[in-house]
């Protein structure tokens, strides 16, 4: 992005993930936002009474995408 296209708020984020600590915590807070989101949807799920093949189902597919790696994946998103 070219810098007269940015606006401060993105200066300001480019700056900041020149930061290693910044950086870390920045994508360890996204992390835990998809790992919510995915919970949240497994509840919401529970409480519509899918079955459980289903449900384990989904348990199994979250444990893939939170494997190490996942947070590598989302580096790049």
């Amino acid at each position: 992005m070219k810098g007269e296209d940015m606006t401060n708020y993105e200066k300001l984020f480019e700056s900041q993930m020149q930061d290693p600590q910044f950086v870390k915590a920045y994508y360890q807070a996204r992390v835990e936002r998809v790992l919510d989101e995915m919970l949240e949807s497994l509840k919401g799920r529970i409480a519509q009474n899918e079955s459980k093949e289903d449900l384990i189902q989904a348990i199994d597919s979250l444990q893939q995408q939170i494997r190490p790696g996942v947070s590598q994946e989302l580096h790049t998103t």
